[in-house]
């Protein structure tokens, strides 16, 4: 979610509106998508790593809210507001498969969250083969994602692991977490997509503590495409310090330097100022996040 002065909001990657009436600008937010894909790898790190060498689990939603972009015009959320109807089952009641020669997975068949339905997959597979967990030292869980999100007016989101999904490894001091390549699509109900991101790591991001009481991501590169404006941002996190009420980093910051489109060259910089929340400074241009899949606990 982005707002700016308080004026506007959007779920996810911060795309704005373009469906609501007057005032409101289109197109796609560089400072939410850098937002929203810093959120997404602190949340996707926290929730293996704080299981402390039990079986690791994605979160209980791997979407956790349904872009208002598929949600549809303002006057159809005021009248199912006022008038809900019955959807699918929710998609928090949909559990993992038990481990069968080191894999688990998460199939979702349809199942609502809010208004849209997901449909699709999650799969952990571990190096453990026999117990599925990451009790010692070098153990690993690779997870990979293939989901559908549509809205209920049409459109959709697609979450998927076209370079290798995110791999976390146990180490002596904490974890390290590798991402090989994710990316998520939005597509309008009118059939444009209206954003198409990419992530990856060039350096695994280094993570110690053993709990949401000491962990700390200290060190790795992120980088984050946007694949339709052809640019990209390396960050590298500086003292990215959890706290026990939160899934995520509530303080420390990343820089980094864009590279490619209108701001060619500039700066980059991500502040957490609390739990879900974040700064987003390109090249003195700062915007406020809600880092969606970052809350309170």
């Amino acid at each position: 979610m982005l707002t700016r002065s308080g004026s506007k909001t959007g779920i996810f990657t911060a795309v704005a509106l373009a469906s609501l009436a007057g005032g409101c600008r289109k197109g796609l937010d560089d400072q939410g998508q850098i937002g929203a894909s810093v959120g997404d790898v602190m949340a996707s790190a926290d929730e293996s790593a704080n299981s402390n060498g039990a079986t690791a689990v994605l979160p209980a939603l791997p979407i956790l809210r349904t872009p208002d972009e598929l949600k549809g015009p303002m006057w159809r959320r005021a009248l199912d507001a006022a008038f809900p109807s019955a959807y699918a089952a929710s998609c928090a009641d949909v559990t993992f498969s038990a481990c069968a020669a080191g894999v688990r997975t998460r199939t979702f068949n349809g199942c609502s969250i809010g208004t849209a339905t997901l449909d699709g997959s999650a799969t952990l597979t571990f190096s453990d083969t026999v117990a599925c967990t990451l009790g010692a030292t070098g153990d690993s869980v690779n997870r990979m994602a293939s989901l559908t999100l549509t809205g209920l007016y049409g459109g959709t989101l697609a979450v998927s692991s076209p370079g290798g999904g995110q791999t976390l490894t146990k180490t002596d001091a904490g974890w390290t977490f590798a991402v090989p390549g994710m990316e998520r699509v939005l597509t309008g109900p009118a059939g444009h997509t209206l954003f198409d991101v990419s992530t990856m790591t060039t350096a695994p991001i280094v993570m110690t503590g053993t709990t949401r009481a000491d962990f700390e991501i200290v060190s790795g590169a992120l980088v984050v495409t946007h694949n339709l404006a052809s640019y990209s941002v390396t960050l590298e996190p500086h003292n990215l310090a959890w706290a026990t009420t939160c899934n995520c980093a509530v303080s420390g910051s990343l820089t980094g330097t864009v590279s490619g489109g209108k701001a060619d060259g500039k700066s980059a910089t991500v502040t957490i100022t609390s739990c879900g929340h974040a700064d987003v400074d390109i090249d003195g241009d700062t915007e406020s996040v809600v880092l969606d899949r970052c809350a309170a606990i």
